[in-house]
């Protein structure tokens, strides 16, 4: 795992200031604290930060150039079948240098071109120069477990692993306010849209080309509706998703340094500890985020997983000061407000692991394939709303808990459309209405052209589009979470539910392998059912919930600017000019738990941006000495 960034001047007589990156580089020293070098040569620069997994020796160092010094590659990430790939390689008659998987990738790309990525098993972001040609080539994993983020002007081509390195370029830090309402909605920008003005992200499954006169191709390399559409009938789908997923987590345990899992206490994480014990693989180390409150925590039965198949145990908890620390460091590690709320968290569980490991592997990407939302189970009546709308409307209050009202409040869209994309929110237009916040038109072709996808693949199930439609946009918010917050303390986050082979496969599969049962994920628990504790099988999904509201009026800092939220410059943007936070604080402490909502998400991302600008410049006048020092009391 490593922290890359180049800068492409179209001008040939312009030339990369070694100065300014190595600043650029130098930024993501979080995500490679093990090395730093940069490649300059007129008007094209790479930079890379190196975190040693896979062969420790300097000969993985980076950039590395091809054995003809005609090519040179920066990356990040880790290709799962490098050795088989390798071999292929050598009966093409290459040799090889080292034991590391990025001289694998740049002799590809020679023998293949751009179809090398096919061949890849992994997560990846990389770029690579050729000197002959004076081309960049760059591209990013089939879903986009590992970032890859760009700015493209008529001058330049500025890209990075995160948007902070950009901003340490010299490019000016901006928000996009266009993209508001949309983050506001939503809590994240889907497709190339970031929070940041100018600049985009490469769409996971794509890579571009950019030549030295800036003329620029992006290519959508991999596309999941085609991969199930040309899919073969899987004849036995148990046997093939326990063969395959067994597989998946094995290969995702290809290291040279150590490895954990991180362990929530659901059936995704715990799946994942059941194979590694089905396999005999020992010593494994597990790590938790537990909560002084019993509603909330779920730490004893990741004790108990751990328990059964004798993993070593880890829990701890976050809160008062440790929160308040990991909260801004989140804020600025992720460049973006929390999206999922347990940022702070992961980044907490992160720093703890890196005592012990530097790899961890995680079960995200398991409800985005296997169906296991709660709020996937609505969808099924969806042809049914508007007598659900009126059994609800008519349902005493006495009996609407939050999730009946919430329920109500999504049968209440006006378009089958809205209520897909609108799945994962957790506060509705209306209620933004109500508050005189008026969202406006979201410009986002992105997400409709997912949805148009999803229909075309899925023509007869609605909730096969929502997962379609989330493995397109909600989950790239899952990856970029858990990316930014692993790395925040230089640990390897791996995923194995997201090996494409599982994705593509899955995709062809019936409804009642992924819906059957009261709370889905049906191929899962009966892939493990036999090594599984039962209270696992028999556990009501929680989710990485936080109780936020409690810890914001346990913690000085937090509660003065929870009280005065309202005077950040945030604000300022004509979306608010309607609203009166005062008042809806008035509101929400008297028990409105859509008010409290609303202003969470209010809260977190005026915080993420009064901290995020900040620290920014905080860190932009430092010495790098001091930088390093920094990094190292507050990061690692």
């Amino acid at each position: 795992m490593c922290g890359i960034s180049g800068v492409l001047y179209f001008d040939r007589d312009r030339v990369v200031d070694p100065e300014r990156l190595r600043r650029m580089r130098d930024r993501l020293i979080h995500r490679g604290p093990d090395f730093g070098n940069s490649y300059i040569d007129g008007n094209i620069g790479l930079g890379h930060r190196r975190l040693s997994i896979i062969d420790l020796s300097a000969q993985g160092n980076q950039p590395m150039y091809s054995a003809d010094k005609r090519y040179i590659i920066v990356y990040n990430g880790e290709i799962y079948n490098f050795r088989e790939l390798k071999v292929e390689l050598l009966n093409h008659g290459y040799s090889f240098h080292s034991s590391c998987d990025t001289e694998i990738l740049v002799n590809l790309y020679i023998t293949y071109g751009s179809s090398m990525l096919d061949k890849l098993n992994g997560m990846f972001s990389f770029a690579i120069w050729d000197t002959k040609e004076r081309v960049l080539f760059a591209a990013r994993d089939r879903v986009g477990i590992k970032p890859f983020f760009y700015l493209l002007d008529n001058e330049q081509f500025l890209f990075s692993s995160e948007p902070k390195a950009i901003f340490s370029y010299g490019y000016p830090l901006a928000l996009e306010y266009d993209n508001l309402n949309e983050l506001l909605l939503y809590r994240f920008t889907a497709g190339e849209n970031t929070v940041f003005k100018d600049i985009k992200r490469l769409l996971p499954g794509h890579s571009i080309t950019v030549e030295s006169s800036g003329k620029t191709k992006i290519n959508r390399w991999w596309k999941l509706a085609d991969k199930i559409a040309g899919h073969e009938k899987i004849k036995d789908p148990l046997g093939w998703f326990k063969a395959t997923l067994d597989s998946s987590i094995k290969n995702h345990l290809i290291s040279d340094v150590p490895v954990g899992v991180l362990l929530s206490g659901g059936l995704d994480s715990s799946s994942i500890c059941a194979s590694l014990f089905k396999q005999q693989i020992n010593g494994i180390q597990t790590f938790n985020v537990g909560f002084s409150n019993v509603e909330d925590d779920e730490s004893a039965l990741a004790r108990q997983v751990s328990k059964s198949y004798d993993f070593p145990f880890h829990s701890i908890n976050v809160e008062d000061e440790d929160l308040e620390e990991n909260l801004e460091l989140s804020n600025f590690i992720n460049d973006e407000p929390p999206v999922h709320q347990n940022e702070a968290q992961i980044v907490a569980i992160s720093r703890y692991a890196k005592k012990y490991i530097t790899v961890i592997l995680s079960g995200e990407g398991a409800d985005e394939f296997l169906g296991g939302y709660v709020r996937y189970k609505p969808i099924k009546y969806l042809s049914y709303s508007k007598g659900v709308k009126r059994f609800l409307k008519f349902l005493p209050d006495g009996l609407k808990t939050n999730r009946v009202i919430k329920l109500e409040r999504y049968f209440s869209l006006p378009t089958t459309d809205l209520m897909l994309m609108m799945n994962s929110v957790n506060n509705f237009p209306e209620e933004f209405d109500q508050i005189g916040m008026h969202l406006g038109e979201i410009h986002n072709d992105y997400r409709k052209k997912i949805l148009q996808e999803a229909r075309e693949v899925y023509p007869g199930s609605l909730q096969r589009q929502a997962l379609y439609f989330d493995q397109h946009t909600y989950l790239s918010s899952l990856n970029d979470r858990n990316d930014r917050s692993t790395m925040a303390a230089s640990l390897e986050c791996r995923v194995p539910f997201l090996d494409h082979r599982l994705m593509e496969g899955l995709g062809t599969l019936e409804d009642k392998y992924l819906f059957k049962g009261r709370k889905g994920k049906y191929i899962l628990k009966k892939a493990y059912e036999d090594i599984l504790p039962p209270s696992i099988l028999s556990h009501e999904k929680k989710g990485f919930s936080v109780p936020w509201m409690r810890f914001i009026f346990k913690n000085e800092n937090l509660r003065e600017f929870w009280n005065t939220m309202e005077k950040s410059d945030i604000f300022h943007n004509s979306l608010f000019n309607g609203i009166d936070i005062v008042k809806l604080k008035e509101k929400a402490g008297k028990g409105d738990i859509s008010t409290q909502m609303l202003l969470r998400q209010f809260f977190f991302t005026s915080l993420w941006w009064k901290q995020y600008q900040d620290r920014f410049k905080y860190v932009l006048v430092i010495t790098i000495n001091v930088f390093y020092k920094f990094l190292e009391s507050q990061v690692l």
